[in-house]
């Protein structure tokens, strides 16, 4: 009786599919064009990672303890720099913690520019709230100065509540990370140069040699002339049009970059599959097949590609949405979905790349 029942439900549910199957494809394979700024990196125009290892001052208390050697080296370096000649073992160190700060240095910055920075401890403080980073040097990786940082981190920046057990108040404390915003300040320009003898070159985000062809034709047919080589499936060589440089003795390369970004192109992806196995999260592209085969994974039984007695059909371009929302409608867990669709693909009938989260 149950199990009549349950195939009765799968012939209403696919039932629906079939009939309704043509307007979900057709939906899911219109692919929206995008813009080119949003799909590669301009080479040269570039962030930049800086670091500095600083102290925060100022602490109730709650700074680290005498037995953090950094701090009390630390510590000594910073009050001999300022006057004050003291060994590391006279620093008291409950007020004072040693902390990384890290920024980034954005492409074109200027000096007197402000950064976001961040602060993390790397001592045993307890709190760095209340306290007061002293002036900071950033270095990049070829270790100059490129900025500084200097701030206060006021009570309640990046407050995390934490709930007491019963019949206890919830308390409040600080992270050992919080983030400052523009205390950081640009001391030096990091020269960048996206153009080098009228070419420019365009690094795919995320490399396919399908969108890499695409994006040098919509280049070519809109400026009229050959000017975009597709090198590999990652970079694209590309150069200011002759005719619109002849054509406007004003044009520069910065009016062109503004221009190129905002072509639009069709991008070509992988079948790929994104499973978050914790959740039960399951994302996939609309270019995902697959073929003919049997599933049987306890009561649930599925036959895609071929209708038998027993079970109902799933066409063979049955996307993986489809077969998702089909075993959720007939009570399959996050669990069962996800080792269903594992299986499909070391049953090489699931066309795609599955990627675990």
């Amino acid at each position: 009786m149950i199990k009549r029942n349950l195939n009765l439900a799968i012939k209403i549910l696919f039932t629906s599919l079939f009939f309704t199957l043509g307007n979900t494809i057709a939906a899911e394979e219109i692919e929206l064009p995008v813009r080119i700024k949003d799909l590669v990196e301009f080479r040269g125009v570039r962030s930049n990672q800086l670091t500095g290892l600083g102290i925060v001052v100022g602490l109730q208390g709650t700074g680290d303890s005498k037995s953090s050697i950094a701090t009390n080296k630390a510590a000594a370096s910073v009050m001999n720099r300022l006057g004050m000649a003291i060994t590391p073992n006279e620093v008291i160190t409950k007020n004072i913690a040693v902390v990384v700060v890290t920024a980034e240095l954005p492409p074109f910055a200027r000096i007197g520019d402000k950064l976001d920075i961040r602060i993390s401890s790397i001592g045993d403080c307890q709190s760095l709230e209340g306290g007061t980073l002293l002036l900071t040097s950033l270095s990049a990786a070829d270790s100059q100065v490129y900025a500084t940082a200097q701030g206060s981190i006021s009570q309640g920046t990046s407050m995390a509540g934490n709930e007491g057990g019963a019949g206890q108040p919830a308390k409040s404390t600080t992270p050992k990370t919080v983030s400052l915003s523009l205390s950081g300040i640009v001391e030096k320009e990091f020269l960048s140069t996206f153009m080098s003898n009228n070419n420019v070159e365009l690094s795919l985000k995320n490399a396919d040699f399908t969108t890499a062809s695409r994006i040098a034709k919509a280049l070519n047919d809109f400026f009229g002339e050959f000017i975009a080589d597709p090198v590999n499936s990652g970079l694209i060589s590309v150069k200011i049009p002759r005719t619109v440089a002849r054509n406007n003795p004003s044009y520069n390369p910065v009016t062109f970059m503004s221009i190129l970004e905002q072509i639009k192109v069709t991008p070509d992806s992988k079948a790929l599959i994104v499973i978050n196995e914790r959740t039960g999260t399951i994302i996939s592209g609309n270019n995902v097949v697959i073929e003919p085969v049997a599933i049987s994974h306890g009561r649930l039984e599925i036959q895609i590609g071929k209708k038998t007695n027993k079970v109902s059909e799933i066409p063979t371009s049955t996307t993986i949405g489809e077969l998702v929302r089909a075993l959720n409608t007939l009570g399959a867990g996050p669990k069962d979905v996800v080792s269903i669709i594992q299986t499909l693909e070391s049953a090489k009938a699931l066309r795609a790349q599955i990627k675990l989260m």
